[in-house]
């Protein structure tokens, strides 16, 4: 929508009362809207990796290394709701992605991408009314695990089931094998079993992935992934069920090969190495982790996939990217996962707003 008149999102009047959700700060929902560095609402984390938004406005944190999990508040300041235990900090692997179950309201399920002592599995746990979490049920188990290349993200579809990232675990070959849950994005209902309409008969939904970090969702209810390469090309990849993005044959396109080419590309060597996405005003938001940016890619289909670059080595190095259901949009810093230079406060969660 690029109306200039401000307005609250359709996500943010479904998340609470009327008076909850007048309670949110008006935002610009103009395509052209300029981002700018608003608050830091919590500061002091370590390595944030994961974020999922409460009916209230508020969100559920996770932290890689030490598998806590806490709630930031939209207005500012943060407390720990849980520890998930078993949570193993194996190279890139650790607490990862979170997900709010579709009827989160009615069931209280929580979802969480993590690596354990022999693999990195789904699980879901409750939150309960106390604000704590329990009562803890393992969804999808056996996803290879290595020292990089884990995956790790988390997220429901319109149609209720949950999509999830893995990376290649480091052997490459996986990423190719229809039957192998590495190196793929997974499609499950929400008890982890395997919806019919998946394209091959089990829980792949695409293949050829060397190392997913981002998915979201737009409008028309099309599927977007970020994906990091190897030494050629970063992605940005339109997910399509049961197609194929290449990878280890190809990194980045191929033209007319017979693979699916990526919607954009970068370096990964200098500008990008992509992790968190969020779709917000026509356009992608991605978190570069080696590029210490964000930036916004043009979706809109009405004219150039444009590429912009904001706030270059403001913040560090950028993981998880949220949209807000005030407008805004939530960012993790990465700078203590032993690849960043730590500054005063980090990591944070920093709210980005609009012009």
């Amino acid at each position: 929508m690029t109306s200039s008149a401000p307005r609250l999102s359709r996500r943010s009047l479904l998340a609470g009362s009327a008076a909850t959700a007048t309670a949110f700060t008006l935002m610009s929902d103009r395509a052209d809207a300029r981002p700018l560095i608003g608050s830091t609402l919590a500061r002091g984390l370590a390595v944030p990796w994961g974020l999922a938004f409460l009916p209230n406005g508020d969100a559920l944190v996770t932290e890689r290394e030490s598998g806590r999990v806490h709630r930031v508040r939209r207005t500012g300041g943060r407390h720990q709701v849980g520890d998930v235990a078993g949570v193993q900090d194996h190279g890139e692997g650790g607490l990862m992605g979170v997900a709010l179950s579709p009827t989160f309201r009615s069931d209280r399920h929580v979802f969480f991408y993590l690596t354990g002592s022999s693999d990195n599995r789904v699980i879901r746990m409750t939150y309960r009314t106390t604000g704590t979490l329990g009562d803890r049920r393992t969804i999808l188990a056996g996803i290879p695990r290595s020292t990089n290349h884990d995956g790790g993200q988390l997220l429901f579809g319109p149609s209720g089931k949950l999509y999830v990232s893995t990376g290649d675990a480091l052997d490459r070959s996986q990423a190719q094998n229809r039957n192998a849950l590495n190196g793929k994005i997974l499609r499950i209902d929400p008890d982890g079993s395997t919806p019919s309409d998946n394209p091959f008969g089990n829980r792949v939904w695409t293949l050829g992935h060397r190392n997913v970090q981002g998915l979201a969702i737009d409008s028309r209810h099309r599927l977007w992934a970020t994906e990091l390469g190897e030494n050629d090309r970063d992605e940005l990849n339109r997910i399509v069920k049961g197609h194929d993005y290449g990878w280890p044959t190809v990194e980045g396109g191929d033209g007319p090969g017979g693979f699916h080419d990526p919607y954009v590309t970068w370096s990964p060597t200098d500008t990008c190495s992509p992790s968190g996405l969020a779709i917000a005003r026509g356009a992608a938001w991605v978190g570069a982790l080696h590029g210490a940016c964000l930036w916004r890619v043009d979706i809109s289909g009405t004219g150039a996939r444009t590429k912009t670059r904001y706030f270059h080595d403001t913040l560090g190095r950028i993981r998880a990217v949220a949209a807000a259901p005030d407008g805004s949009l939530w960012v993790t810093t990465s700078n203590r996962d032993g690849r960043g230079r730590p500054r005063t406060g980090d990591d944070k969660v920093v709210r980005i707003r609009f012009t």
